[in-house]
């Protein structure tokens, strides 16, 4: 899945449509002129036999592309993406007679491989749920910026953020255990590594050290975090610090069990053992049908 962002300069891609609280005008995203010539350019990618394009949407500042590569390639793939961004730029500046020394977009993009037809798919349903997102955010704002409980499968959460990340397609659970075997250890630095490299998303509780580093790094690579809480979610309920803004930003979920006092238990090693096993609970289920229940402000 190929992301590729708009550079500031360059008019839009796209602009939004639709409501995405009536089934009978869902959000879609209408190409304007510009966005038009990043279609033709997108259809034209399969002129290579090497390559099909399973999914694509064009947003306003920004695309994805589901590219799939069917054999090897003689040269690296970024070759491949380089060239439609340069044609995508050349026919714009043709087509519509522009002067500028600008390019449409930004010099570099993200890439997140799938590794099986799961993943493919999660991918594809991603891709085509952008501009409901958008709309969502745009439409309903108020839905980030205060507390509320969501049920995914036949489990409630209290959350506060943005909760589309619970959405994502590729989630990874960023928790640090001296139990891991060597072959685990192996395994999770180099899912946290990818993870970091396209930008993806962490869920964890961020309690030890290691965790905290692993955070760090990925929100410096413009990634997104989902925290669980230990202590749950109260009804004014406010992240504390930089995760405030991060929320407000789309870019983090608070997310914990529902708080059934106002009585906070000790961080006991059982208790974060179960924070834990909640943040691999939710990775396993990013298909889980997600139901938000009810605003927590009184």
């Amino acid at each position: 899945m190929i992301t590729i962002s708009k550079d500031k300069t360059a008019p839009d891609f796209s602009y939004l449509q639709g409501d995405p609280q009536k089934r009978d005008d869902l959000p879609k995203a209408i190409p304007t002129p510009t966005g038009t010539i990043i279609e033709t350019q997108i259809k034209a990618i399969e002129e290579d036999t090497n390559f099909k394009i399973e999914e694509y949407v064009i947003m306003p500042d920004h695309l994805h592309i589901l590219w799939r590569v069917k054999r090897y390639l003689p040269k690296e793939f970024g070759y491949y993406v380089g060239l439609f961004k340069s044609r995508c730029t050349k026919n714009w500046r043709h087509i519509l007679r522009y002067t500028t020394e600008r390019p449409l977009f930004t010099p570099k993009f993200n890439d997140r491989i799938a590794y099986n037809k799961d993943m493919s798919e999660r991918f594809r349903k991603y891709i085509l749920d952008n501009p409901r997102r958008r709309r969502i955010r745009t439409l309903i704002p108020h839905l980030f910026q205060s507390a509320h409980r969501i049920r995914i499968g036949e489990m409630e959460f209290d959350i506060f953020g943005n909760f589309q990340l619970l959405r994502y397609p590729q989630i990874v659970p960023a928790i640090v255990s001296s139990r891991y075997t060597p072959e685990e250890n192996t395994y999770f630095q180099r899912l946290w590594e990818e993870t970091i490299r396209c930008g993806g998303v962490f869920i964890s509780p961020f309690i030890s050290h290691e965790e905290k580093v692993l955070r760090d790094r990925l929100l410096e690579a413009n990634g997104s975090i989902i925290r669980i809480v230990a202590d749950g979610i109260g009804p004014r309920y406010k992240p504390s610090g930089s995760e405030f803004d991060l929320c407000i930003e789309g870019r983090c979920l608070h997310i914990g069990a529902p708080r059934q006092s106002m009585h906070k238990d000790p961080l006991r090693r059982s208790y974060c053992l179960n924070l834990n096993k909640i943040a691999r609970w939710i990775t396993n289920h990013p298909q889980a049908l997600m139901v938000l229940i009810q605003n927590k402000e009184p």
